[in-house]
Protein backbone atom coordinates (compact mmCIF):
# COMPACT_ATOMS: atom_id res chain seq x y z
CA UNK A 1 0.00 0.00 0.00
CA UNK A 2 2.74 2.55 0.77
CA UNK A 3 5.00 2.01 -2.33
CA UNK A 4 1.65 3.19 -4.63
CA UNK A 5 1.32 6.45 -2.64
CA UNK A 6 3.03 9.44 -3.43
CA UNK A 7 6.19 11.13 -1.85
CA UNK A 8 3.65 13.48 -0.02
CA UNK A 9 1.50 11.24 0.98
CA UNK A 10 3.82 8.39 2.14
CA UNK A 11 6.04 11.07 4.16
CA UNK A 12 2.21 12.16 6.00
CA UNK A 13 1.93 8.93 7.23
CA UNK A 14 5.55 8.36 8.28
CA UNK A 15 5.12 11.72 10.71
CA UNK A 16 1.66 11.21 11.47
CA UNK A 17 2.40 7.62 13.12
CA UNK A 18 5.69 9.28 14.64
CA UNK A 19 3.66 12.09 16.05
CA UNK A 20 1.38 9.32 17.59
CA UNK A 21 3.87 7.41 19.03
CA UNK A 22 5.49 9.76 20.62
CA UNK A 23 2.08 10.82 22.23
CA UNK A 24 1.12 7.69 23.68
CA UNK A 25 -1.56 7.41 20.92
CA UNK A 26 -2.13 3.67 20.68
CA UNK A 27 -2.52 3.40 24.34
CA UNK A 28 -2.20 0.31 25.82
CA UNK A 29 -2.86 -1.62 22.32
CA UNK A 30 0.66 -3.41 22.06
CA UNK A 31 -0.51 -5.04 18.72
CA UNK A 32 -1.50 -1.48 16.86
CA UNK A 33 1.84 -0.54 18.60
CA UNK A 34 4.01 -2.76 17.71
CA UNK A 35 2.20 -2.86 13.67
CA UNK A 36 3.14 0.88 13.90
CA UNK A 37 6.29 1.10 14.99
CA UNK A 38 6.99 -2.15 12.14
CA UNK A 39 5.55 0.51 9.71
CA UNK A 40 7.66 3.30 10.61
CA UNK A 41 11.09 0.74 10.86
CA UNK A 42 9.89 -0.23 6.99
CA UNK A 43 9.28 2.90 5.90
CA UNK A 44 12.88 4.60 6.86
CA UNK A 45 14.62 1.39 5.64
CA UNK A 46 16.40 2.01 2.44
CA UNK A 47 14.52 -1.15 0.89
CA UNK A 48 11.15 0.78 0.58
CA UNK A 49 10.72 3.96 -1.04
CA UNK A 50 9.93 6.16 1.87
CA UNK A 51 13.10 5.11 2.95
CA UNK A 52 14.88 6.34 -0.28
CA UNK A 53 12.76 9.18 -0.42
CA UNK A 54 14.15 10.65 3.08
CA UNK A 55 17.55 9.09 2.60
CA UNK A 56 17.92 11.52 -0.49
CA UNK A 57 16.25 14.22 0.99
CA UNK A 58 18.98 14.70 3.83
CA UNK A 59 21.53 14.01 0.85
CA UNK A 60 19.79 17.06 -0.73
CA UNK A 61 19.50 19.81 2.26
CA UNK A 62 23.60 19.18 1.92
CA UNK A 63 23.94 19.02 -1.39
CA UNK A 64 24.51 15.90 -3.51
CA UNK A 65 25.63 14.44 -7.25
CA UNK A 66 23.63 12.07 -9.05
CA UNK A 67 26.68 9.69 -8.29
CA UNK A 68 26.30 10.14 -4.55
CA UNK A 69 22.69 9.38 -4.60
CA UNK A 70 22.91 6.78 -7.06
CA UNK A 71 25.36 4.78 -4.41
CA UNK A 72 23.67 5.61 -1.44
CA UNK A 73 19.78 4.42 -2.71
CA UNK A 74 21.40 1.72 -4.73
CA UNK A 75 19.18 2.77 -7.83
CA UNK A 76 20.16 3.94 -11.27
CA UNK A 77 20.30 7.50 -13.04
CA UNK A 78 16.98 7.61 -14.46
CA UNK A 79 15.38 6.18 -10.72
CA UNK A 80 17.42 9.61 -9.24
CA UNK A 81 16.06 11.03 -11.82
CA UNK A 82 12.60 9.92 -11.50
CA UNK A 83 12.93 10.40 -7.64
CA UNK A 84 13.97 14.11 -8.23
CA UNK A 85 10.93 14.72 -10.18
CA UNK A 86 9.03 13.37 -7.43
CA UNK A 87 10.44 15.79 -5.14
CA UNK A 88 9.85 18.52 -7.09
CA UNK A 89 5.91 17.31 -8.06
CA UNK A 90 5.50 17.45 -3.98
CA UNK A 91 6.32 21.28 -4.29
CA UNK A 92 10.01 20.95 -3.09
CA UNK A 93 12.73 23.29 -4.84
CA UNK A 94 15.40 22.25 -6.16
CA UNK A 95 18.51 23.87 -7.68
CA UNK A 96 22.22 22.29 -8.92
CA UNK A 97 25.14 24.47 -8.94
CA UNK A 98 28.77 22.79 -9.70
CA UNK A 99 27.35 19.30 -10.25
CA UNK A 100 25.56 19.36 -6.83
CA UNK A 101 21.91 19.11 -6.58
CA UNK A 102 20.29 20.87 -3.12
CA UNK A 103 17.10 21.93 -1.78
CA UNK A 104 16.21 25.86 -1.58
Amino acid sequence: MVQSTSYVQSQTILRALEFAMSKGGFGTNAQQKKAAMSLIKDMKSNASLSGRHQQLTAMLRKGASIAEMMKVADASRRTIFRYLNHFEDAGLDISIADGKYKLK
